[in-house]
Formats: structure tokens, C-alpha cells, sequence
């Protein structure tokens, strides 16, 4: 495709924001040990009360989803980034659908590590796992297979722990809820510079055009009425460098957030 001159920069922006984030390729994707707890630090509290569900590993897992997610949206763009010729394959849809994978786990290890109290900590951990107890339970369903525990079994375990981690017995069946993704970016983005309504705005335009959703479609990607017929306009739909820059820097911004929290929590400060 042909851009501007202002299409050329943000393409370009783009582009230098995905190469500042490849580091985080070698850290998830090598035998870098990052993500191994320090004895003494706030994860390791947090993983000894969780045991068998670790605080710990399951943001680490979030984060490396993340960082897998856009290594793969990195990897749809053409050409070689150090050409001075900017003609790169921009997709309506499916581009954003890869930042909403990077942005939405991204949240969530900020959501579940950056709470300073660890029994918040905690809490959210176990109940991300009875979310993943109840998918599992439907899925095994669907297969026509049984579990090799039963789900009251797996959920009195988790009300035991999170009773055992400091929670009023009469809240544990509250704080074991799962929390929506739209309640886990917000709280994120409260926990950095992006505030949580912005984060949402990302997160929910990234998910709209992953659906399909018409009123994604027409409110954020560019459009040119190209004939009438009637009371309908046809439109050609085109994507917008400006929006997608938008959307992978506050994507990178909350990955980075997360690496940074999860490094902080991992590492004995005495």
C-alpha cells in the first residue's frame, strides 16, 4: 500500500516500539531463569499460600502468552523494518485481535501482581483458578469426558485455601467469583500511567474488531463511502496506522508493567 508521510511515522513508531519490546522475547522464550522467586520475596509468600496454584507461575504464564502474542503481530508486518521504504501489510481485523491476546494477558499479571497486599494477591490467583476449574469442567462436558477430580472437590480446595490465606469464611464464595476480562483491564490500567478507563477503551476496541463487531468496525478503523444505495452507504474499510499505533503502545506499556511487577515481587529486598 502507498502512505503518507504521517502513515510512514506512525509505521515506522510502530515498528521501533515492537523492537524495544523483543527483549522480552529472550526472557520468556529462553532458558533466561527469570522467572524463578527468590526465597524471602513478596512471591514467595504469595506461592506458599496458593501451593499447587502459584501466584507466581501463572503470571509468569500470562506474560509469556503476552509476549507470544505480539512476536506473532511483529511477524505480519511484510517487510524488513530497516528498509527506508515503508510498504507493510496492514489487516483490517486480525492485527488487532493479536494486541487484544498481548494486551488483555499482559492485565492480567499487572491486575494479580500489583496489589500490595498479599492476601489481595492471593485472592486473585485462586480466583482466576476456579474460573479455569469451571472452563475445564465445561469443557470436559462437551468432550464427553469426566475429570479426574470432581468440580465441588477442586472448588472446596480452593475455598480452603484462600479461608487458610486470611479471607472471612462467609466472603470466600465473593472473592472466588471470576472476574471479568473488562473488570481485569480496568483494574490494571488504574495501576498504571494509562488510568483504567483508557485501558479499557484499548482492550474493548482490540475485542470489538477481534468479533467483528460493526460499531468497532465504523468507530475505529477508516472508512470511504464509495457508493449509496438507498439508506445504505457502502463503504470501503481500511486500517488506520494512527489507531494501531495507539494500540501497541499501550499494549508494550502494559507488558512492560507487568515484567517490571513481576521482577519487583520475585526479589528478596532485605
Amino acid at each position: 500500500m502507498t502512505t503518507t508521510t504521517e502513515e510512514d511515522q506512525y509505521l515506522r513508531r510502530i515498528l521501533a516500539l515492537l523492537d524495544s519490546a523483543r527483549p522480552y522475547e529472550s526472557l520468556t522464550q529462553s532458558d533466561s531463569r527469570q522467572w524463578q522467586v527468590q526465597p524471602g520475596s513478596a512471591l514467595a509468600g504469595d506461592d506458599a499460600k496458593t501451593d499447587p496454584y502459584q501466584v507466581s507461575h501463572n503470571a509468569w504464564n500470562a506474560l509469556g502468552v503476552a509476549v507470544d502474542h505480539l512476536h506473532c503481530f511483529r511477524s505480519t508486518f511484510a517487510d524488513d523494518p530497516q528498509d527506508n521504504s515503508v510498504s507493510i501489510t496492514l489487516h483490517t481485523h486480525g492485527q488487532y485481535s493479536l494486541l487484544r491476546g498481548a494486551f488483555e494477558n499482559s492485565a492480567r499479571a499487572v491486575w494479580m501482581l500489583g496489589p500490595n497486599q498479599r492476601l489481595v494477591r492471593v485472592q486473585r490467583r485462586l480466583c482466576v483458578q476456579a474460573a479455569e476449574n469451571k472452563n475445564s469442567d465445561r469443557m470436559n462436558a462437551l468432550l464427553q469426558q469426566q475429570p479426574r477430580r470432581p468440580l465441588d472437590v477442586r472448588m472446596q480446595q480452593l475455598t480452603d485455601l484462600v479461608i487458610k490465606a486470611g479471607t472471612d469464611p462467609a466472603d470466600a464464595k465473593r472473592v472466588l467469583k471470576p472476574a471479568t476480562y473488562s473488570e481485569i483491564v480496568r483494574e490494571a490500567g488504574a495501576l498504571t500511567p494509562m488510568g483504567s478507563a483508557e485501558a479499557e477503551v484499548v482492550w474493548s476496541s482490540c475485542s470489538s474488531l477481534a468479533h467483528g463487531d460493526i460499531y468497532g468496525t465504523l468507530s475505529i478503523l477508516e472508512r470511504n463511502i464509495v457508493s449509496t444505495q438507498g439508506r445504505v452507504n457502502l463503504a470501503q474499510i481500511t486500517s488506520s496506522p494512527k489507531v494501531l499505533f495507539w494500540a501497541t503502545d499501550r499494549t508494550v506499556a502494559m507488558m512492560q508493567r507487568g515484567f517490571e511487577l513481576f521482577k519487583e515481587r520475585i526479589t528478596c529486598h532485605r
